[in-house]
């Protein structure tokens, strides 16, 4: 499973602390945005890639 982190937010820049201590835990719950009161459990023993996607916005320049 490759698990793409990057979607939502920064996780790098504003939590990073959160993220690698959800690591040395083994999972992560996630809630789902449509839906708040779902929360999944994903387990990282199935993980074999975390994925961050670094994309800066060119909004101002042309």
């Amino acid at each position: 499973m490759i698990l793409n982190v990057s979607g939502r937010t920064d996780i790098v820049a504003f939590y990073s602390e959160w993220f690698m201590n959800r690591i040395k835990e083994g999972y992560f719950d996630v809630r789902n945005p449509f839906n708040p009161n779902l929360i999944s459990r994903i387990n990282l023993d199935n993980v074999d890639l975390i994925f961050f996607l670094y994309e800066k916005s060119h909004s101002n320049s042309r």
